[in-house]
């Protein structure tokens, strides 16, 4: 690109301001004189000021049409005669690519984003060759040589580009060598990369902004063990003498000298004193320098000055040599606290579809209230814990002439409506299938409503329910669900038909708990019962059936996982008492206890420790014995899932029959890696069996299973699992499929 040229044959007269007599353009063909003219500057009749040209020439520059421009002027006649030259940018009529190897072609003009009709700059040319090559470098193809030429033009002037390429061979990490690092080993070192080189279990794959990215980890190592001066101060590549396929990659370090920390002392403080700020410090006197424990200690003082609602404090580190050594660095924090910050407003913007109050309900963060980062923490956690959005991210707008601020909520909303149809096959239950149609957030207002349908060669159930999670606006849940199943066994079929209504309520006085009542009334038949009178269930024949079952189950729950599906952290444990007949009338009695405790550990990157126990207990009620098929059967998934045993297969003994027992105990274990937030892969451990009673209990034979297994969040369909486990106990051990549906694994 030429820079603009003003050639003055009448220099002195040009000094000063000059009447423009005549302006002409040459060399254009498809931008117009009247836009050149004006974006110039320049007109007939008017006053030039040499002094306005260089802007003009950026101006006209900046229109990304030419490639050069050329101002002249001709001042003899003691007015201005202007020429301005122009070299048009091309005009695209077509992209070819030549010989682009292991790229698919049409990969490659997708991505250039060049189309026909569009003015090409060296600059687009530039920016299309680095793009290649990029893709070529990530095809590990690194001495890849890119040209380009133009084509004639053709009959309306346009032309075609052309792309020259030479992807060369495919080249990896042969070996990564450091100079320089006397503290740590060449191997030391490398294992902080994610560049590795290549060998049997590694492709040996060269990154270049991973590569970059290494770079960091390596001095972030030194800085967090001692070394606050280091720094890669250099790296060099080249391919191996005896194997041409791979680089040598050369870095160089500079460690500089071993510091530890010295004393910790703050400054600016009176809202909150030394000592207490220095109790939240993670820096120790002796210990090894580490900007990590300088980081967490300015996060604990931030979280501690937020919290009493001081938004606008700012807490600087200063390293400062000691007078008792040079190996030892004191850090002295300066604090400007600021004023204490209100929150004038919360706007939420975003949702397009949910209501403001039906996330309003879940903030902890009210307007007025003295900023405080603990409630902003636990106000995101709630509303993201709704499970309506993809993302929900806080923004802050500071206050002209005021420390208050207006707090904004963005939240990216996800389809909460489910529509699912799919099937299964199990070697315990044949073929079954599912077909749900729901809805989490109806109408935008947080209810929920929904109708399932599941078969199977020993289920047929139909379900609908709905919940009112917030009557009135008020913390109170109020749901019901009308269903109908029916439940072929070997040795008897049953036949429920009832409903339920429940209500709910947070408990205030206790954090993350809720408390609930449900009263479920259903007709029970029976029907089909074993002729083998040495069978236990065939006491089922002495009772009249259909039976009407009438029960109350109070429930309490203290949930504080980090997110609805696929929680990371936090914990959700459960107590429930049913009570069946008694004062509540009915035909059968029973009374029912059971504890649910899951634990969630986060433990390295995306990996997560999740463990359960379930704990079950059943006894007579209001005079009469639990019936037979309300006894503990265990296997399967659900919550008397123990996976690699089929359904209702665990049972206890009594005498040579097998049937439920009166007590059970579950214990699992699982290790998850999240790849991304809708996807994980889990392997796990499951045990579990069930006795007559607790005396009973010989947790030697107790029922063990492992396996691995997959779990998949899908738009309009909801979570999907697949697990595979080996049984290790009972009278066939073996592998059995589970595939399940719902949030519950």
């Amino acid at each position: 690109m030429k820079l603009a040229i003003l050639l003055f044959f009448l220099l002195a007269g040009m000094v000063f301001a000059i009447p423009v007599s005549s302006v002409y353009v040459e060399g254009n063909t498809y931008v117009s004189d009247s836009l050149i003219i004006r974006t110039l500057g320049l007109s007939a009749g008017s006053i030039f000021m040499p002094s306005t040209l260089p802007q003009g020439v950026r101006d006209l520059f900046s229109l990304g049409y030419f490639t050069d421009i050329e101002v002249l002027a001709d001042s003899a006649s003691g007015s201005a005669d202007f020429t301005i030259r122009v070299s048009e940018n091309p005009i695209l009529s077509g992209l070819v690519i030549e010989n682009s190897g292991c790229l698919d072609e049409s990969d490659l003009v997708d991505t250039l984003d060049l189309y026909p009709g569009q003015t090409i700059s060296i600059n687009d040319i530039d920016r299309a060759v680095d793009l290649i090559l990029a893709m070529y470098a990530d095809d590990n193809r690194h001495l890849a040589v890119v040209d380009y030429r133009w084509n004639e033009s053709d009959s309306q002037g346009r032309r075609e580009l052309v792309f020259i390429c030479d992807g060369g061979s495919d080249i990896r990490v042969g070996e990564i060598a450091f100079t320089g690092n006397t503290v740590y080993s060449d191997e030391d070192l490398r294992s902080e990369m994610k560049t590795k080189q290549d060998s049997f279990w590694r492709s040996g794959k060269l990154k270049p902004q991973q590569f970059e990215e290494d770079l960091g980890r390596i001095e972030d190592y030194y800085h967090n063990n001692g070394y606050p001066d280091a720094s890669v101060t250099g790296t060099d590549r080249y391919l191996l003498a005896d194997n041409e396929d791979h680089f040598h990659i050369d870095i160089s370090m500079f460690e500089g000298p071993y510091m530890v920390f010295g004393d910790v002392s703050v400054e600016g403080n009176s809202e909150l004193s030394d000592s207490l700020l220095l109790s939240f410090g993670e820096i120790k006197y002796g210990e090894a320098y580490s900007i990590e424990n300088i980081d967490k200690t300015l996060e604990t003082f931030y979280s501690a000055y937020q919290d009493r609602g001081y938004f606008y404090a700012a807490v600087s580190p200063l390293m400062e040599p000691s007078l008792e050594s040079d190996s030892v660095v004191n850090i002295h924090f300066a604090i400007q606290e600021g004023e204490r910050a209100h929150i004038r407003e919360v706007e939420i913007v975003g949702n397009t579809r949910t209501f403001d109050n039906v996330i309003r309900r879940q903030l902890t963060v009210i307007p007025g209230d003295l900023f405080r980062r603990s409630a902003l923490m636990r106000s995101l956690r709630n509303v993201f814990y709704l499970n309506y959005f993809n993302d929900v991210i806080p923004d802050f707008r500071a206050i002209e002439g005021s420390p208050d601020v207006d707090m904004i909520l963005r939240v990216d909303e996800k389809t909460t409506g489910k529509f699912g149809i799919g099937a299964n096959y199990s070697a315990t239950d044949g073929f079954s299938g599912y077909l749900e149609v729901a809805e989490t957030n109806f109408f935008g207002r947080g209810q929920n409503l929904g109708a399932t349908y599941e078969f199977s060669k020993t289920i047929q159930n139909i379900k609908l329910s709905f919940t009112e999670p917030w009557v009135r606006d008020t913390p109170l849940t109020l749901g019901g669900e009308l269903y109908h199943t029916t439940s072929d066994y070997s040795e008897y079929d049953r036949r429920r038909t009832g409903g339920s209504v429940i209500v709910g309520r947070p408990l205030s006085w206790v954090d993350f708990t809720s408390a609930s009542i449900r009263y479920t009334l259903e007709k029970v038949d029976v029907f089909d019962i074993t002729d083998d009178s040495n069978n236990y269930y065939y006491s089922l024949r002495d009772t009249d059936w259909p039976r009407w079952d009438s029960s109350v189950r109070l429930s309490f729950t203290r949930d504080s996982q980090d997110r609805r599906i696929f929680p990371g952290e936090g914990s959700k444990n459960t107590v429930s008492l049913d009570l069946t007949g008694g004062f509540l009338g009915g035909d059968i009695g029973f009374q029912k206890y059971l504890f649910d405790s899951t634990w969630h550990v986060p433990v390295v990157w995306k990996f997560f420790l999740t463990l359960r126990g379930r704990l079950g207990t059943i006894s007579g009620f209001g005079g009469e014995s639990p019936p037979a098929y309300e006894l503990f059967q265990l296997g399967g998934t659900g919550f008397y899932g123990v996976r690699g045993y089929g359904s209702r297969e665990i049972n206890a003994v009594d005498g040579y029959e097998t049937v439920g027992g009166r007590s059970m105990l579950i214990l699992s274990t699982e290790y998850r890696f999240r790849i991304i937030d809708q996807l994980q892969l889990a392997v796990f451990m499951d045990a579990g069996n069930t006795w007559e009673s607790w005396s009973d209990m010989d947790l030697s034979s107790i029922n063990r299973g492992a396996g691995m297994g997959i779990r998949v969040e899908i738009p309009m369909l909801g979570v999907m699992g697949l697990d595979y486990a080996y049984g290790f106990d009972g009278p066939d051990p073996g592998w059995e499929p589970h595939f399940q549906m719902g949030a519950s694994f």
